[in-house]
């Protein structure tokens, strides 16, 4: 994953991030581009919405495509980062528009935040398209990311072992989402390295509930067999 700054004139009417941030595994990469490639393999990214602005916001998010590629499809889902499901997710035959704006607005209270997962499907012609994913409060842009996606024939696809895990902080829940294998196992330790919990994960994603954690720092540790484990540190706050 690369960054790279934003002009401010390509997104207008933006006022000057003092909505929160957008975070990507924790990276804040609010009025940011950033960059993926794929030889053709579906791209996903989740992206975590904080709101910081001292009140309640009814958001949607507007998705633009910037030199779009005729042949790649795209679709994302968008709600409150403890809804267990993810949010609301918009099919790609729905979107197919340069612009086009999630139809049901999502109340993030201040100190809260959403989720946006956003998935591209560079099929067929090779080419870079840019998206951009805008949170929107009624007709007003507070924050702004770019995900540009190149595809190449001559891109060898090979996908490290990560992971992520959102929302962070934590309230109810927190989601591990791994890339580069299928089956792993895990396990929670609180700041004293006591073993939390330990538990396998089918798939590629594993929902922890954290509701009976007290509040703290916790680490969780992913490994897979061939692979060297990932430390993640997280916060519960309820």
């Amino acid at each position: 994953m690369k960054r790279t700054l934003l002009s401010l004139l390509t997104i207008a009417g933006f006022s000057a991030f003092s909505f929160g941030q957008m975070t990507i595994d924790g990276v804040n990469v609010s009025g940011t581009q950033v960059d993926y490639t794929s030889a053709g393999a579906e791209v996903i990214v989740d992206v975590h919405v904080e709101n910081n602005t001292g009140g309640s916001k009814d958001l949607t998010i507007l998705r633009e495509r910037i030199n779009p590629n005729a042949t790649w499809t795209d679709y994302l889902c968008w709600g409150h980062s403890t809804d267990p499901f993810g949010g609301t997710c918009y099919p790609a035959s729905l979107m197919n528009y340069l612009e086009w704006t999630t139809p049901t607005d999502v109340t993030i209270g201040n100190g809260e935040a959403g989720t946006l997962a956003v998935h591209i499907l560079p099929e067929g012609d090779n080419g870079c398209t840019v998206y951009r994913y805008k949170v929107m409060d009624g007709t007003n842009v507070i924050d702004s990311v770019d995900i540009s996606v190149c595809k190449s024939a001559s891109v060898e696809e090979i996908e490290p072992f990560s992971i992520s895990v959102a929302p962070n902080p934590a309230n109810s829940y927190v989601k591990i989402k791994t890339t580069g294998v299928e089956g792993a196992s895990f396990k929670v330790l609180d700041v004293l390295g006591n073993v939390v919990v330990k538990e396998s994960i089918m798939g590629t994603s594993k929902t922890i509930n954290t509701e009976s954690y007290k509040n703290g720092v916790y680490f969780i540790i992913v490994e897979a067999e061939g692979q060297k484990p990932i430390n993640k540190k997280i916060i519960v706050r309820h």
